[in-house]
């Protein structure tokens, strides 16, 4: 005799019984109920969660014998073969084995033959997305102008990658995330007709696992129900089943943590991944039981654990597991990035209120002598008599101005001296020098952001004769200005006189 997972053998029947995707399977038994039939539909939705099996629900509902109803009746002879899938007017077509062109053009030269026995020749194709462009355009008119006993479903996990000339001739629905209250009276349901007993602890743990998905919870349900041989099954069971880290042992960490005992959360760390279990999937159950402390903080009620700590530090902690979490997935040593994630939120935590609070008052009265030394004393540290630049001003300037910033290598002079900056360059570099002038702004909105209360002072020194005359000195961006020829153009319209050379 076959076996039948359970997946397939409590897979629901009539639109009542989809769990999670009332607002869809509403709309479609109003619809149907009304003679309402639309030519296309998309379904779309996250996996297990119920797109393909109310594709056949739907099939079966407009092929039923006691059409127009709500519900199929799943005692007609088209109910009965629809269900043991060998109904010849429903086809199924997995779009990821026939996503070609060839295939779309058998499926429109099917298309123009009529139903075998049923009222309607439906078509279910599952994970659309994967059918290639060109097979898409291929489709378009037989989806929009289909004969009037054809109706298209299809179901999809990805709908962004579906055309929108596919799109806007489906009606679309959205299938969501099961909530996990749902879920557990589906699976409760289930173990009773299996006369199987579980425990709350261990449905919470398949919720957990299954993230929304039905299908993957019933899934978990069975090969807990094959391991338990018709014992009581417990969250132990399931951990077991699914590679999962003792609860106890997230208490255990979080403890030791809240205690900053680094050598026990260290010892914890080993035992695990020593174990053989998933240091990622570990800290993910870290983070989704420290959220739920966070959660308690905000709402007023008792942690158990870190009582005494602020809702700050708890997320603080979060972050520093997130990081970590996301370097896990990429590195070769995942057991060093989580050791060093616990020894850092098991440090001292400041917020800065706290750091506020501890500051002396003296602080505060001195606070703009204490700005105005900051901002002279770089400078006065970083003077240099030879004419030299200081290398932090220089290595500022390359690291924040980028292609710029390298341009004051040129200089043949740098030195800062009262209150500015003095760059001399040599005819050779003037278009360099220029360059700098042009982005004098950005350049001193750098050096004040970085503590040195200098102007830019940009000197071109050009040779007469044979030796170098005084330097002919440009310390505003704006005269760069002057030489655009639209300025030209517009001083030979409107006269006047220019205040910086203009090119002839």
């Amino acid at each position: 005799m076959s076996h039948f997972v359970i997946a397939r053998k409590y897979r629901p029947s009539n639109f009542g019984e989809v769990i999670g995707q009332d607002s869809a399977t509403q709309t479609l038994s109003n619809a149907i109920l009304n003679g309402k039939i639309a030519h296309a539909y998309l379904f779309s939705g996250p996996r297990g969660v119920g797109k393909t099996t109310t594709a056949r629900i739907m099939a079966k509902a407009v092929n039923c014998e006691k059409y127009p109803s709500r519900e199929p009746c799943n005692k007609c002879a088209s109910c009965i073969e629809i269900n043991a899938g060998s109904a010849l007017d429903i086809i199924e077509i997995d779009a990821a084995s026939n996503r070609g062109i060839d295939d779309i053009k058998n499926l429109r030269e099917n298309v123009a033959f009529a139903p075998a026995s049923s009222r309607y020749k439906v078509y279910v194709i599952d994970e659309a997305h994967q059918i290639t462009a060109d097979a898409f355009n291929a489709l378009l008119k037989t989806l929009e102008e289909p004969p009037p006993y054809i109706i298209f479903i299809l179901a999809t996990t990805a709908p962004e990658k579906v055309p929108a000339t596919i799109l806007s001739r489906c009606q679309h629905f959205k299938f969501r995330l099961v909530r996990d209250e749902e879920i557990k009276m589906n699976l409760k349901k289930i173990s009773s007709a299996e006369k199987v007993k579980i425990t709350n602890e261990a449905l919470d743990l398949i919720c957990d696992e299954a993230a929304g998905s039905p299908r993957d919870a019933q899934s978990v349900l069975e090969q807990a129900i094959s391991a338990s041989q018709k014992e009581e099954i417990g969250a132990r069971q399931i951990e077991f089943i699914l590679g999962l880290v003792e609860a106890k042992k997230i208490d255990e960490i979080l403890n030791a943590v809240s205690k900053k005992d680094i050598k026990s959360a260290f010892k914890i760390i080993d035992e695990i991944y020593k174990g053989g279990y998933s240091l990622q999937q570990f800290t993910r159950k870290i983070l989704m039981k420290l959220r739920k402390i966070l959660a308690s903080k905000i709402a007023g009620e008792k942690t158990g654990l870190f009582e005494d700590a602020s809702s700050d530090r708890i997320y603080w902690m979060l972050e520093c597991l997130c990081s970590a979490e996301r370097e896990m997935k990429w590195s070769e040593f995942p057991k060093i990035i989580l050791e060093l994630c616990v020894y850092k939120i098991s440090s001292d935590f400041i917020s800065i209120e706290e750091a506020i609070a501890a500051a002396p008052a003296s602080y505060a009265d001195e606070d703009e002598v204490s700005r105005q030394e900051e901002k002279e004393k770089p400078v006065e540290e970083e003077k240099n008599h030879n004419g030299k630049a200081p290398s932090k001003i220089l290595e500022l300037l390359e690291n924040k101005c980028g292609a710029v910033g390298q341009l004051f290598r040129l200089a043949q002079k740098i030195s800062p001296e009262s209150g500015s900056l003095y760059c001399e360059f040599g005819a050779s570099n003037e278009l360099q020098a220029k360059r700098i002038i042009a982005n004098s702004e950005i350049i001193e909105k750098v050096l004040h952001e970085n503590g040195y209360a200098l102007t830019l002072d940009v000197a071109i020194v050009m040779p007469k004769g044979g030796g170098q005359t005084p330097a002919e000195k440009i310390t505003e961006a704006k005269q760069l200005e002057i030489e655009e020829p639209i300025i030209t153009k517009l001083h030979a319209i409107v006269g006047g006189e220019l205040e910086g050379p203009a090119d002839e």
